[in-house]
C-alpha cells in the first residue's frame, strides 16, 4: 500500500506542472497578443496625421458659400458653382492645426461661366478634423463667358407680350460672336411667319435682350374688294397725315399725304396730295382740296380724298407745327440730304424769326442731322427771297422728311416706340387711332420698318396745267382725272388689275 502512495505521489508530481505550464503559456500568449494590438495602435495613433481637406473637399466647401456660388449680373443675381480647381496647399503659419490654401478655380453654371483665381481658402481643426473657416478671393472685376445660350423662357415672355400665343422654332447662338437668336412661329389669323427675340452677350451683365427682329415675319395676305363702294383690303393700312399751318391745331391743312402700308408687298407708300388741286368737297361743291379742312377738319378731308380716289382710309393723324419738332426732338433729330439752297432757306427763316439759338445748317448742304426747328423749316420751304422752289418741292421735301423719321424709328424698341407714340398723342395730336391700333404699330414696328418706300405726288408733271377758279383763285386742273384716279388705285392696291 506504501508502495502505491509513492507511486501515485510521483505520478502527480510529474503531471501538474505540465498543465500548470499550459495555461501560464496560454495566458502570457493572450496578455502578448493584446499588448501587441495596443502596441500596433499606440504606434498608428502616435504617427498618424488627422487627414487634410482634400481637393474634392475644397470644391464642395467654396460650393456652399453664397459670397462664391452668387454674382450680381446687372439687375440679376446669377448662381454658380466650382467645376474645376486647381489647388496648392501651404502652411500660413508653424500652427499645426491651421491651414490655408490657394485655389485656381472656375465657376459656371449652366449659361455662363468665370474664371477666378487666388482664392485663399482657411481650415481650422475642430473635433479632430479640418472644417472651412473662411474663403476669401482678390477677384473683384469679374467677366461672365457664355458657354450656352440665353434663356429660352426669358425669350418666350417677350415675344408673348408683343404678339400673343407662339410656338418655339429654333435657338441660333453663336457664342464667338455673342449673338443669339431665338426664333418663335407665330400662330394666330394675321401672321404668318417667326419672330426672334436678339440677345448679345456682355461680360458684365451676360445675355442682355437687344431687339424682336420680325424680318421673317409676314402678315397674311390680304384681297382688294370693294366695301360701300370704295376699295379695301386687310393687308394694306391707309393712314392720312395733315400738317396744319399754324400752332395749337388752327389753320390749313397744307400738308395731306396719305402712307398705305402694304404688308401684301412689304412696301410703304407715301402719296403727297396738293393743296391746290380742284375736288368736290362733300356737302360744299367744288373747291381747293385744303377748303375741307377749313369746313369740316380732318373727318371731312378724309372723306373728300377717300370718295374722290375710290379708296377706303382707316385712320388720320393730324399735327400742328409746335407737335411736328416734338416729334422730331423726341427722336433725337433726323439726318436729311440737303442742297446749299435748301439750307440757306432754313438758315434764313432761322434768323428771320429769332430762331438762331436753336443752331444754324452748314451752307454747303450735304446730309445734315435736322433739329425740330430746323426741320419745319425745311419742310415749309416752298421758295422765297431769291430761293428755289414751289409747292410740288415743298412736298418732296415732306416725303423725304417722312422717310428720315422711319430711319430713326428704326432704331427704336418697340417699348421706345409706344412711349413716343403716347406722349406725341398727348401733345395736341387729332386722331381716330385707338390704344389698340397704336400698340399694333408698335408692334410690328421692326417689320413695318423694314419695308421699301414708294412715292409720288398727286398730280405729277405731265397730269396737270394752271387753271383757274371761277372766283379768280389760281387752281391745279388735271388733265386726265380718271386715268389719274386709276394709277393712284393700283399703286395703292397692287393686286388690281
Amino acid at each position: 500500500m506504501s508502495e502505491n502512495l509513492k507511486h501515485n505521489s510521483k505520478n502527480e508530481n510529474k503531471s501538474f506542472p505540465k498543465k500548470k505550464l499550459a495555461i501560464i503559456c496560454a495566458v502570457v500568449a493572450v496578455v502578448a497578443a493584446i499588448v501587441a494590438i495596443v502596441g500596433v495602435v499606440i504606434v498608428n495613433n502616435s504617427s498618424k496625421e488627422i487627414s487634410k481637406p482634400t481637393e474634392k473637399q475644397i470644391i464642395k466647401d467654396l460650393n456652399s458659400l453664397p459670397t462664391i456660388t452668387k454674382v450680381k449680373a446687372g439687375n440679376r443675381e446669377l448662381e454658380f458653382e466650382v467645376t474645376k480647381a486647381d489647388v496648392s496647399r501651404e502652411k500660413i503659419s508653424d500652427d499645426k492645426e491651421t491651414y490655408s490654401f490657394r485655389a485656381a478655380v472656375v465657376r459656371e453654371n449652366k449659361t455662363y461661366s468665370i474664371a477666378a483665381v487666388d482664392y485663399e481658402v482657411v481650415y481650422k481643426l475642430s473635433e479632430k478634423q479640418y472644417k472651412l473657416n473662411s474663403a476669401s478671393t482678390s477677384v473683384e472685376d469679374f467677366e461672365l463667358t457664355a458657354i450656352a445660350g440665353a434663356d429660352k423662357s426669358n425669350a418666350e415672355k417677350r415675344v408673348k407680350r408683343v404678339y400673343g400665343d407662339v410656338k418655339f422654332a429654333a435657338q441660333d447662338t453663336d457664342l464667338e460672336k455673342g449673338i443669339d437668336r431665338i426664333s418663335f412661329k407665330l400662330s394666330g389669323d394675321e401672321y404668318d411667319g417667326t419672330v426672334a427675340a436678339v440677345y448679345r452677350m456682355n461680360s458684365k451683365k451676360g445675355w442682355v435682350f437687344r431687339r424682336l427682329d420680325a424680318s421673317k415675319l409676314g402678315f397674311k395676305k390680304g384681297v382688294t374688294h370693294k366695301e360701300n363702294g370704295l376699295y379695301t383690303n386687310s393687308a394694306v393700312k391707309n393712314v392720312l397725315f395733315l400738317g396744319v399751318d399754324g400752332y395749337e391745331g388752327a389753320g390749313r391743312s397744307d400738308v395731306m399725304m396719305l402712307v398705305s402700308i402694304d404688308n401684301n408687298t412689304g412696301k410703304i407708300k407715301l402719296t403727297s396730295f396738293m393743296r391746290d388741286n380742284w375736288f368736290n368737297i362733300p356737302g360744299y361743291g367744288t373747291d381747293k382740296l385744303n377748303a375741307a379742312f377749313a369746313y369740316g377738319g380732318a373727318e371731312l378731308t378724309v372723306k373728300t380724298i377717300s370718295q374722290t380716289f375710290g379708296v377706303k382710309i382707316d385712320n388720320y393723324a393730324q399735327v400742328d407745327f409746335t407737335t411736328f419738332r416734338n416729334i422730331i426732338n423726341a427722336l433725337g433729330g433726323v439726318d436729311v440730304d440737303i442742297t446749299a439752297d435748301e439750307a440757306g432757306y432754313v438758315n434764313w427763316q432761322l434768323r428771320k424769326n429769332g430762331q438762331s439759338g436753336y443752331g444754324l445748317l452748314k451752307d454747303s448742304g450735304g446730309v445734315q442731322h435736322l433739329n425740330g426747328h430746323q426741320a419745319l423749316w425745311f419742310c415749309r420751304d416752298r421758295g422765297g427771297n431769291g430761293f428755289s422752289g414751289d409747292d410740288f418741292m415743298r412736298t418732296g421735301r415732306q416725303r423725304r422728311v417722312v422717310q428720315s423719321i422711319a430711319k430713326s424709328f428704326r432704331n427704336l424698341t418697340p417699348g421706345k416706340l409706344l412711349k413716343l407714340i403716347y406722349t406725341v398723342k398727348k401733345d395736341n395730336v387729332n386722331t381716330d387711332l385707338s390704344k389698340s391700333d397704336l400698340v399694333w404699330y408698335a408692334k410690328n414696328s421692326s417689320k413695318l420698318l423694314s419695308y421699301k418706300f414708294m412715292e409720288r405726288c398727286v398730280p405729277q408733271d405731265g397730269e396737270w396745267q394752271a387753271g383757274w377758279s371761277d372766283g379768280g383763285a389760281w387752281i391745279i386742273d388735271l388733265n386726265d382725272f380718271e386715268g389719274l384716279k386709276s394709277d393712284i388705285q393700283k399703286m395703292i392696291y397692287e393686286d388690281l388689275k
